[in-house]
């Protein structure tokens, strides 16, 4: 099978398997050859346990035991996309108005390609981040068409106390 083919069967095998143990296929990366990698991101609205992450993991790994997709040995690994995770263009980003994030561009915007702050508004085709500098809040609007990656970020409010509160 043609590895987009491999990714689209797997979803449709995996989504309806994953919505009983509460969690959504985040992303899946197939191995690129034998003995590689099976990657399984999965997600839910409040975060997934290392108990949901064990449950899914056994279950997926008995659905491949009779789907067998791959010619060869595999490993698979399920995890959580993280709180860095790549945030999927458009899907996510209006889902995610408030988080801060890390835009890279493909064309600079005023002389920039890297730009961070928080998700302001998104209207399916221009991003508005607002960042902090000094105590100016600055707004800036970025068109989607030229947005290459988003990326949340675990941030830290700098007016925070030090210790450790977010």
């Amino acid at each position: 099978m043609v590895e987009k083919g491999l990714n689209l069967h797997l979803e449709e095998e995996l989504i309806p398997l994953l919505r009983p143990l509460g969690v959504t296929l985040y992303d899946l990366v197939v191995p690129g050859k034998s003995g590689g990698v099976l990657k399984i991101y999965v997600d839910s609205p409040g975060g997934v346990t290392l108990d949901q992450l064990e449950s899914v993991s056994r279950c997926i790994s008995d659905r491949l035991d009779v789907l067998d997709p791959f010619l060869g040995p595999y490993r698979l690994e399920v995890s959580s996309p993280g709180l860095d995770r790549v945030l999927r263009i458009p899907r996510e980003l209006e889902v995610n108005l408030g988080r801060h994030v890390k835009v890279r561009t493909r064309e600079p915007v005023r002389d920039q390609k890297v730009f961070r702050g928080r998700i302001d508004s998104f209207d399916g085709e221009k991003l508005v981040l607002a960042s902090v500098i000094g105590k100016k809040t600055v707004f800036e609007t970025i068109p989607l068409d030229i947005i290459s990656e988003v990326r949340a970020e675990f941030w830290r409010n700098p007016d925070s106390p030090a210790n450790g509160s977010f």
